[in-house]
């Protein structure tokens, strides 16, 4: 298992089970277009699923919100075509989200297809869409935002300045940072 180095930490313990399920899912199930991608592979987004279930938890989701954001951690890179912005990859990968929904019978989240779909825009688009969803509203605003910091968080394996704090949007996720720096070491040696 991926991580399994880092899920004894204590603060992985309340979102262990749910972490290796979706997990278990992404690797089983979800097929990336760029499998020899440099940044934006399965083990970037096991990262981005383990922050997002973690700061879910520290946010009192309930299992059906945290289960999105399980959802949206494991579709939200899986349709790029290259390493660079790729704006545009959001919405090719709810859409590819949206027809794995219908063709393997499974229930369809429009928040997930949401936070997937805006996950690689600006927020003031990405929030003015989910916020004009009459289905969505603030809870839907609050999961784009703790997804968002997810991803940001492990902006580091693009350097040591890969992220700029500044840019985050939950205090969960501020005080997450040492903690994705050291994440992303043990990932790291976890594959050496």
């Amino acid at each position: 298992m991926f991580l399994a180095n880092v899920l004894n930490d204590s603060i992985c313990q309340p979102i262990k089970e749910p972490y290796e399920r979706w997990y278990a899912f992404m690797e089983k199930n979800v097929e990336f277009w760029l499998p020899d991608s440099e940044w934006h592979t399965k083990t970037h987004c096991a990262r981005v699923l383990l922050l997002s279930l973690i700061i879910g938890h520290q946010k009192g989701l309930s299992d059906e919100e945290k289960n999105a954001l399980g959802m949206v951690a494991v579709f939200h890179d899986s349709r790029r075509l290259d390493d660079g912005i790729d704006k545009g990859h959001g919405a090719r990968a709810a859409a590819y989200y949206k027809d794995y929904c219908r063709a393997h019978d499974l229930p369809f989240d429009e928040q997930t297809y949401y936070i997937t779909y805006y996950h690689d825009q600006d927020d003031s688009l990405g929030l003015s869409e989910i916020a004009k969803s009459p289905r969505l509203g603030e809870r839907g605003v609050l999961l784009y935002q703790i997804f968002k910091d997810a991803d940001a968080l492990d902006r580091f394996r693009l350097g040591p300045d890969g992220l700029d704090v500044k840019f985050l949007r939950t205090e969960e996720g501020r005080q997450l940072v040492e903690f994705a720096k050291d994440l992303l070491r043990k990932s790291t040696e976890s594959k050496a």
